[in-house]
């Protein structure tokens, strides 16, 4: 299913065989790409100033994202309070993670030890579940398209931060579709932002359309920015000129559990024809 591989800040992460790629970025480290596209681009922090922090963790993984929000949160203000909603296709992932997991996060390992034991069934999923005076964590075990069909909305306007981390939009696209980010744009609150490891026009296009104003992010472990996003964001003039181009054509996914491969060559069924030269029919008069 998966194997260990080694990031650059030492953490290690897992590599799937099913989508051929790490759970995190190899060139940046784990823990390093969660504080930097992730917590801080988000503005988690000033959150938890604030008192308060909700969370959507779109595609949990092995935790370390919500691991690191919370070790954050609290660092920053002990007496702030952090719910936090996630989903996650792969409970084995979950449950390798607690064998590998970073030195910086060994002090939480208990929040993965009582989601893994805490199991309660809810709205059709199985649900991992962490409950504490400061901290709330449910996670929803499926595929990430049914899940958020279903409990979108149930938690409209939840998220101050969405942390949106599946695989690549070439292996995944289904969770990177205009409607997909349609049912992320439900859940959060119009002062809410949200974060992405993706530079993808295509991925950029789809946000913007589906309501969010969208940024450049930062670069970390590779030459590529990342993106951040909000309703209250004015979207930035050089994103926006590339969306007219042929390759900006977003992934779409109307009835929202297509199959992958559908997804993908759709886009570039689209794409293609968008390049290509029409030469025009001559009409000929009899």
């Amino acid at each position: 299913m998966t194997k260990e591989v080694k990031t650059e800040d030492g953490s290690l992460t897992l590599f799937s065989e099913e989508f051929k790629e790490p759970y995190h970025s190899i060139t940046a480290g784990a823990i390093t790409e969660a504080v930097k596209k992730f917590i801080e681009p988000t503005g988690l922090k000033g959150k938890a100033k604030e008192g308060k922090v909700n969370l959507l963790d779109s595609c949990f993984g092995l935790g370390y994202n919500t691991l690191t929000a919370v070790k954050e949160t609290l660092k920053e203000n002990p007496k702030a309070e952090i719910q936090v909603l996630a989903f996650e296709k792969d409970l084995k992932v979950i449950e390798k993670a607690l064998k590998i997991l970073p030195q910086e996060l060994k002090p939480y390992s208990f929040i993965l030890k009582e989601l893994l034991k805490n199991k309660q069934s809810y709205k059709g999923f199985l649900t991992l579940n962490f409950v504490s005076q400061r901290v709330k964590i449910k996670v929803f075990i499926g595929e990430g398209r049914k899940v958020l069909r279903k409990i979108s909305p149930l938690y409209k306007g939840f998220a101050d931060a969405i942390f949106h981390d599946p695989f690549s939009p070439r292996v995944n696209p289904e969770l990177w579709t205009y409607e997909f980010f349609l049912l992320l744009r439900k859940t959060i609150k119009e002062e809410g932002t949200l974060a992405t490891y993706s530079s993808s026009t295509p991925v950029r296009k789809a946000l913007y359309m589906a309501g969010f104003g969208v940024k450049e992010g930062v670069a970390i472990g590779r030459k590529s920015t990342s993106t951040v996003a909000s309703p209250l964001f004015e979207t930035e003039p050089s994103i926006l000129k590339k969306f007219s181009l042929p390759s900006a054509v977003p992934y779409r996914d109307p009835t929202l559990q297509e199959p992958r491969e559908l997804i993908r060559n759709r886009q570039r069924w689209c794409v293609k024809a968008l390049k290509r030269k029409y030469r025009p029919i001559p009409i000929y008069h009899i």
